[in-house]
């Protein structure tokens, strides 16, 4: 140890004595390092790190599926018989959102609720920091009100006051009883795909449970898989009672039904972790790069040192000595550059949070902790260990006689192979990362000027939501609505304003069974259509062009002809090669003729990479749960269109609402462009890296290009003169140079683009509408990157035709 450190002390003092060697080394691989400790801080925080639940492994999440649905909800009657008969999970339970107006105490607030029960709480193994959580006795319909705050709620509203357990407090002017309050970490896992934590626990207090009603599928479902029980076990087991299914209720069920167990971990993370894992690789191949660049310097280093090693030898140090002296120095500049690349590193991640992708979980927690600064003192030691092998195993092994002699140099340099062949490498690993940058951004400019059906500039959107106390008919519910809207497009600067239940790309929306007249029910053929509730105004202020028949409007009221909207695919589904607009059909299995009175352009409401889906719209004046005499919808989501920056109408729109109703509140708010921008936050992300990491990758492999061609015109000078006094033209030595470096660059380029075209495939998931192996963007690459390494080469072949023939041949 005490040799390693005195080998160390004396490498930190040569580099002191070649300080703009030691500068470029320790950028090069600060900037390496840097980036490889910001990605892996990334992958640690959102993957890495376990999800907060006890045992998070055995947790699951329940999803069903059939025709046209990958993945969606389950109902009363089938959540029943999951926890009844499936004996390799426990604590199966529901939950599901909502939002409530909390009031007293303070401006009126909208807060975000998750209804769940109490066995939601014992699959996550939750654990309360005030308090108690509810338990089933209070879990059902006519139990005492009672809630659990989420922390933040509870330090903004009540001031962490651990005596508010049983404190009272007005949910929808409902009196509630506080009985607990639960972290904030403590999510569920749909809850990772928002950027809002759950305010409020409430419990679900589902009704009597109907086992013959089995078409409402509106429950989120999660449970625990048994101990020692193996998720290919339980799955065996839910696949045999979905079979049952079937069987027992051949009516409601196709044979394409069944149910599907995620693990928690694969729910908050599947999404991401492919993109993370290409992010891994990109990043180590630019610390790769960044190694080759400063093993050329090493390497053109010790050539320069030949005579301090030689007689380091003859002074009696083996060539084990040697490599250990030399490794020694390359782990000084592998330290120092650590160091650097943390302060890069940090720069990055503060970025990255800047930005708040949406889609990617947990990343306001991503930053330097103890474990990404353990990685990035491993990846400074193998980095160290990486870029000085090579050099000091072939300084070590060089013979002394000839670097013992007085005399001239040899212009030929014994590492002139290597270095090419490591800047070859460079320019063939930076082709492969360029051309996964140029992919991505070709498919995120597809994507951006895909059709979404609206116009998200100047458009702002808000939540509200009505209590049921004081708005308990679905006639007193469309009456505020109405007043709202008219407040709303009364607002100065305002151009339309609507409301709908579901907004595109910020929601899921579920289908809805329809019968058209005319035709007879076919079970087998699942006719259904996603719906959505609207407002007029809503398609005008989103800028949702009409195709055919209108919009709908203030005449349409409950007391007129029951009409609809549908979109240009339901259309073309439903009728081919005819138009809709007059003709009649119902939602589900009730006999009220809804007629179509408009055809609205497509709107991609699941994302604007997936196809859009037969819509139907309701007024919402006219819609109505369960029967006509049904509750109206009390949530919903405000588009305004603005002639100004719409965010600038928010304080406006707050006191237009409480001009309505003083204890209402507003939550979400956003301009739509805010929502495309979460909506494409992971394709956004994933371009912006590559780029960055392409770039840099490039930049590496010109500077190696460059440095190489220097290095070769340094060595040749006596050559090159002897050409120019024999008669060789300047332009003669210019090709001779730039002939070089064209090798060097056509080689990588070929090389490059052959590891990038069988690489491909592991792009397309995170393409759009452009092939992995798209011609253009390979030949653009190619001859990008041979154009920018010449240019590289043709610095140091220009310097090359200057030289005096006379001045080389005294050298």
């Amino acid at each position: 140890m005490p040799s390693l450190l005195s080998d160390m002390r004396y490498g930190a003092r040569a580099l002191v004595r070649q300080p703009a060697f030691a500068l470029v080394a320790i950028l090069t691989l600060a900037l390496g390092i840097g980036a490889n400790t910001a990605i892996f801080g990334i992958v640690n925080a959102v993957v890495l790190r376990p999800l907060p639940y006890s045992d998070p492994a055995r947790v699951v999440m329940l999803w069903s599926h059939w025709i046209n649905w990958d993945k969606t909800w389950v109902s009363q009657g089938e959540l029943e018989d999951y926890r009844r008969q499936a004996r390799s999970l426990e604590q199966v339970g529901a939950f599901q959102y909502a939002a409530f107006n909390l009031t007293g105490g303070g401006e009126p607030l909208r807060v975000r609720a998750a209804t769940v029960q109490p066995q939601v709480f014992a699959a996550l193994g939750a654990q309360p920091i005030v308090g108690r959580l509810f338990g089933p006795d209070e879990d059902r319909p006519g139990a005492e009100h009672v809630a659990v705050l989420g922390e933040g709620l509870w330090q903004s509203r009540f001031g962490g006051d651990r005596s508010v357990v049983g404190r009272p407090v007005l949910l929808d002017d409902v009196r509630y009883t506080i009985v607990g309050v639960l972290p904030d970490a403590l999510r569920l896992p749909i809850d990772y795909a928002t950027r809002q934590t759950t305010a409020l626990w409430i419990p679900l207090a589902l009704g009597p449970n109907d086992p013959q009603e089995r078409g409402n599928h509106g429950l989120f479902a999660l449970g625990r898989l048994a101990p020692g029980v193996r998720l290919a076990s339980a799955q065996a087991e839910i696949d045999t009672i979905t079979d049952g299914f079937r069987v027992t209720y051949p009516n409601q069920y196709d044979p394409e039904f069944g149910l599907t167990l995620v693990p928690a971990a694969r729910e908050v993370f599947g999404g991401i972790r492919p993109a993370l894992v290409l992010l891994l690789c990109a990043v180590g191949t630019v610390l790769l790069i960044a190694c080759a660049n400063v093993a050329n310097l090493q390497l053109a280093r010790s050539e320069a040192r030949q005579k301090e090693i030689a007689i380091r030898t003859v002074l009696g140090a083996g060539r084990g000595r040697l490599i250990r002296q030399l490794v020694a120095e390359s782990m000084v500049l592998a330290a120092i550059g650590g160091v650097a690349g943390v302060g890069v590193a940090f720069g990055l991640i503060r970025g990255l949070v800047g930005l708040d992708p949406l889609k990617i979980p947990r990343v306001q927690d991503v930053g330097l902790d103890g474990r990404v600064l353990a990685f990035t003192a491993l990846v400074s030691v193998a980095t160290g260990v990486v870029f000085g092998l090579a050099p000091a195993l072939h300084a070590a092994g060089e013979t002394l006689q000839p670097m013992l002699k007085e005399g001239g140099r040899d212009s030929h340099s014994s590492t002139g192979w290597l270095r090419q062949a490591l800047v070859v490498a460079e320019i063939a690993a930076s082709v492969v990362l360029v051309t996964a940058a140029m992919l991505l951004a070709r498919s995120f400019t597809e994507l951006l000027h895909v059709n979404s059906g609206f116009d998200a500039s100047h458009v702002l959107t808000l939540r509200t939501s009505l209590p049921v106390a004081r708005y308990p008919t679905g006639d007193s519910v469309a009456r505020a609505y109405r007043d709202i809207r008219l407040r709303f497009r009364d607002m100065s600067g305002v151009e339309a304003a609507g409301a709908v239940t579901g907004l595109p790309l910020a929601t899921t929306r579920g289908d809805w069974g329809i019968r058209i007249e005319g035709r007879a029910a076919d079970h087998r053929k699942g006719l259904a259509a996603d719906w959505q509730v609207v407002t007029p105004g809503y398609f005008e202020a989103m800028g949702t062009p009409l195709v055919a028949g209108r919009f709908f409007t203030d005449a349409d009221s409950a007391d007129t002809l029951p009409v609809i909207v549908v979109n240009e695919t339901m259309a073309r589904t439903f009728w081919p090669g005819l138009t809709p607009v007059g003709r009649r059909m119902t939602m589900g299995g009730n006999d009220r003729w809804l007629t179509i009175v408009g055809v609205v352009a497509d709107v991609r409401h699941r994302g604007l990479d997936a196809q859009p889906r037969a819509e139907m719209y309701r007024p919402h004046s006219q819609f109505r749960f369960g029967s006509p005499t049904g509750p109206g919808v009390s949530t919903m989501t405000w588009a305004i269109r603005t002639a100004a920056a719409p965010a600038a109408a928010t304080s406006f729109a707050r006191a237009a609402l409480h001009h309505v109703d003083p204890d209402l509140g507003i939550s979400d708010v956003e301009t739509m462009e805010q929502v495309v921008d979460d909506a494409t936050s992971d394709r956004r992300l994933s371009l912006l890296l590559f780029a960055l990491l392409g770039g840099l990758a490039f930049a590496l492999a010109v500077v190696g290009v460059y440095g190489v061609v220097a290095y070769s015109v340094a060595q040749r000078t006596h050559e090159i003169g002897v050409r120019m006094a024999i008669g060789a033209q300047p332009s003669a030595v210019q090709r001779m140079i730039l002939a070089d470096g064209g090798r060097l660059a056509l080689l990588g380029v070929a090389i490059g683009t052959a590891a990038a075209f069988a690489g491909a495939r592991l792009l397309r998931g995170l393409l759009f509408h452009v092939s992995p192996t798209d011609p253009a963007t390979f030949a653009v690459v190619s001859v990008a990157v041979v154009a920018v390494a010449m240019l590289a080469a043709y610095v140091p072949a220009r310097r090359a035709t200057r030289v005096d023939p006379m001045v080389a041949l005294r050298d």
